[in-house]
């Protein structure tokens, strides 16, 4: 029986009905106010889960970039683009420059040139890599080598394969960030996971190992997947991670037994293990 209004009504001050209803349209499993309720909260849950590994990709991308920068035009690279806009296209310049104008305003002679770089949205540094930038930074030797030092040799130095995962993972971001809801049958959680993991295995290495320490993602996947199965097939699994992709050749093959096994219904005896925990 479907999910009435006056069943939602009691949620319209502070949920809000039009939220709590999304989660319906979006997963077939919810046919009652008990699992809708059951999908918001574990919604919550895994969007927690996704924060340490969702903070450090932003952070560490934002640094390598700015490392590099410093390292092959200067240190005081972010004045001189303010001063003289020798990279950024119009549009991101305008926006570079709010950002820069903004920090100064604030801070005055506290100002650093840190707190505009912390200050820049991801989508800003998302957009820098991209085949748009290809002239004026990935082309140029040292910049692609520098910020995605741990790239594999084996596959060629090119920012277009950067740049669709990266989008990838900035809208994935941005819906969490935004309190929507990422427990849907259109998406896979693991996979998003595995994502962000890889390109973040690119930059440079995260000395304070925060991810190992700080992650509750496979312990509360893992739970929760208890409860809700995933019905993914095989091609969108591929076309997530990406055939070119280095956990591709790894994987794959361990996640079609998972897929497949999940589709029958039957319990995983043996899901898809990295660094010897559940996945």
């Amino acid at each position: 029986m479907a999910i009435s209004e006056q069943e939602l009504e009691i949620y319209r001050k502070t949920v809000s009905v039009e939220r709590l209803k999304s989660f319906s349209v979006h997963n077939k499993n919810v046919v009652t106010l008990k699992n809708l309720k059951e999908y918001y909260i574990a919604n919550i849950m895994i969007s927690q889960a996704f924060y340490p590994i969702l903070s450090t990709i932003e952070i560490t991308l934002r640094n390598a970039i700015d490392t590099t920068f410093k390292n092959l035009l200067g240190e005081n690279w972010l004045e001189q683009e303010y001063l003289n806009n020798n990279i950024l296209h119009q549009q991101d310049y305008n926006k570079f420059k709010i950002s820069y104008e903004k920090i100064q305003d604030k801070y005055k002679d506290k100002y650093t040139p840190g707190k505009v770089i912390a200050e820049l949205h991801f989508g800003f540094w998302t957009t820098l890599c991209s085949k748009r930038y290809n002239a004026r930074i990935w082309t140029k030797k040292g910049f692609f080598k520098g910020v995605f030092k741990n790239y594999p040799k084996s596959k060629q130095q090119q920012i277009h394969d950067i740049a669709v995962k990266l989008n990838k993972i900035r809208n994935f971001r941005n819906r969490i960030f935004h309190y929507e809801p990422i427990i849907r049958d259109d998406y896979d959680i693991k996979c998003m996971y595995l994502l962000i993991e890889e390109v973040l295995n690119y930059l440079p290495k995260d000395n304070l190992e925060i991810i190992k320490k700080t992650s509750e993602f496979k312990k509360v996947y893992n739970k929760l997947n208890k409860r809700f199965k995933s019905k993914k097939s095989r091609a969108l699994y591929a076309e997530c991670i990406g055939r070119n992709s280095r956990l591709y050749t790894h994987i794959i093959s361990k996640i079609f037994d998972f897929v497949n096994t999940k589709i029958k219904g039957k319990t995983v005896a043996n899901p898809v293990k990295e660094g010897g925990d559940d996945l």
